[in-house]
């Protein structure tokens, strides 16, 4: 009962300031009034910091993910083995991802997710792929998002000179998660240090993503990632949450509760405040997608693919809907950017 106080008085205070670290960490053990205190209080930094604004993202034919690995990975880990690159455009060669973003940019698309498989360093092998991209972006209006991962600072450097976007990069914030589950002889601190060389090496945008629950269902280093990422500083901050999938290591491992990923994704809110923060793509379906989207609401501004029932419940709450055929690891500044060319197109 006196632990559940001093977390009541800690909500209190953080309205009016960022929380720490350590108190980041203490809020995982909020449950009953105060989880409900917690999420009223991430509702209200939002409405203060984002507004009563909800951006929707539908990455559809008009931004598709690529792979410039096909259906190859050398790490396989044990959330995916593979199984996402089966739904992406297989480009395995720089001239053949040149000729599908062309492609794509003549039938009107906004923009792609360049991806695919790892290497058994951790990142997307992109180093041959640097001149195709650059000539996407001098010779197409698309918007390119490139998957990264744990680059070295030759390869950051290619990917700023050759203009890319935004560059999305998967954060871990537990050593035995990179282990167990990416197979990785890497630490914590490699993560921390591949986020300052984006940003160091001239990426425009570096938005981090989370899997909440990565390991094996079980909550653990989340927090500790976000502290790395505070220190880096964002613009825009990522939650997805871990999917069983048939035929990899986590087929039958249960996902974390709905509530656990929400106050992970709360406690953001109240970690970084002006920060936009989604609620990505990937996440469980059906019933466990409904609850989850709907109490997301309290602490997002953002959401990808949103059930029609949270769209109706978004509109009760006096939410504006702002909808956008693309990924919603995008900043704001893109999105005029996407407006205007459908509209260009009479597709508004």
């Amino acid at each position: 009962m006196k632990e559940q106080k001093n977390l009541a008085a800690i909500l209190d205070q953080a309205l009016d300031r960022k929380i720490t670290f350590q108190e980041a960490q203490s809020l995982l053990e909020v449950e009953g009034e105060n989880l409900d205190k917690l999420l009223k209080v991430a509702r209200i930094i939002t409405d203060r910091e984002k507004g009563r604004i909800l951006h929707v993202y539908y990455p559809s034919r008009l931004f598709p993910s690529i792979s410039v690995t096909g259906r190859n990975c050398e790490l396989k880990c044990a959330h995916c083995n593979r199984h996402y690159l089966q739904h992406m455009i297989p480009a395995s060669t720089p001239d053949r991802l040149y000729q599908v973003c062309l492609d794509l940019h003549h039938e009107g698309a906004v923009g792609c997710l360049i991806s695919g498989g790892s290497t058994v360093q951790g990142y997307v092998p992109l180093e041959t792929y640097l001149d195709a991209i650059r000539r996407v972006k001098e010779n197409t209006d698309l918007i390119l998002n490139v998957h990264t991962g744990l680059l070295s600072w030759d390869l950051a450097v290619g990917l700023a000179k050759s203009n890319v976007d935004v560059a999305s990069i998967d954060v871990v914030g537990d050593n035995e998660t990179i282990t167990k589950v990416y197979g990785l002889n890497k630490t914590v601190e490699d993560y921390e240090k591949a986020l300052y060389t984006h940003l160091q090496a001239g990426i425009r945008h570096v938005v981090p993503h989370i899997c909440v629950g990565l390991n094996f269902g079980k909550i653990g280093g989340e927090i500790r990632a976000l502290e790395m990422i505070r220190r880096v500083g964002t613009e825009l901050l990522i939650f997805i949450t871990i999917i069983p999938t048939k035929g990899t290591l986590m087929e039958n491992v249960t996902p974390p509760s709905v509530e656990a990923v929400v106050k992970v994704i709360a406690i953001a809110r109240l970690m970084f405040r002006d920060v936009s923060i989604s609620l990505g793509c990937m996440r469980p379906g059906g019933l466990r997608r409904r609850k989850l989207d709907h109490l997301a609401l309290h602490v997002v501004d953002r959401i990808a693919v949103p059930t029609s029932s949270t769209l109706r419940e978004a509109e009760d709450m006096g939410l504006k809907i702002e909808s956008y055929p693309s990924c919603c690891a995008l900043p704001s500044e893109f999105e005029f950017k996407i407006r205007n060319k459908l509209l260009k197109r009479g597709w508004f």
